[in-house]
């Protein structure tokens, strides 16, 4: 009868536990912290547009109040940070990230990028200024050659048929000057400029052994062009 009583306890004590085992509830799992993504909310500068240097102030939140390893990029290209707080950076347009049509500036914390905000305000790029194609050097020697025609005709009886030593003077890149000398009888110079442009007019003068100016005048870029 004892022997009864016990096993009924025990097997008692074993209901008791399963049940109060199976009716324990289970560990909550924890909420996880949403992600704190960066954004722009405005950019502003000071000067009348965009170009290499120009310092913008971006504005937003979530930028974290250290720079660290975090980052401003602008058209891809990371630029540099003057000032980094959790609401506003500053940052310079770095030279590699133009010319282009607009600027993309991301601001990245942590591994995530903001959404890119997209100025257009950017500087037109200067147009470069085409380099003239000088004109052959024998169209000179007709402009001479018609110098010394017109020089005639004025009375002025320059040398023609000879051989003329000519010298180039020029210094500047915008414009040519030739000399041609003669040395016979008497000498003879002939001075020769013109703009360096597909087409020019000849400022023609013509001096005698005496640094005397014997004619000057105009031998245009037609008159040297032979007829077809």
């Amino acid at each position: 009868m004892k022997l009864k009583k016990v096993v009924v306890l025990v097997l008692s004590v074993f209901v008791v536990m399963a049940f109060v085992l199976g009716c324990t509830p289970p560990t909550p799992t924890p909420t996880p912290t949403p992600i704190q993504y960066p954004n722009i909310s405005s950019i502003r500068y000071d000067s009348s547009c965009i170009k290499a240097g120009t310092q913008l102030r971006i504005y937003g939140r979530n930028f974290g109040d250290l720079k660290g390893t975090n980052t401003v990029t602008m058209n891809g290209i990371v630029a540099a940070v003057s000032y980094w707080s959790d609401d506003e950076v500053i940052a310079v347009v770095p030279a590699s990230s133009l010319p282009a049509r607009e600027l993309r500036v991301a601001v990245t914390v942590n591994g995530v990028p903001s959404d890119e905000y997209w100025l257009y305000g950017i500087c037109a790029a200067p147009t470069p200024t085409p380099t003239p194609t000088p004109i052959p050097l024998d169209r000179v020697d007709v402009a001479r050659n018609i110098a010394i025609v017109k020089a005639h005709n004025d009375g002025v009886n320059v040398p023609y048929s000879v051989f003329w030593i000519k010298t180039d003077l020029s210094t500047g890149i915008g414009s040519k000057h030739y000399q041609y000398t003669y040395y016979g009888a008497s000498k003879w110079i002939i001075d020769i400029t013109y703009p360096v442009i597909e087409q020019p007019d000849f400022t023609v003068n013509v001096f005698s052994e005496w640094g005397l100016t014997m004619w000057s005048g105009m031998v245009y870029y037609w008159e040297t062009v032979p007829y077809m």
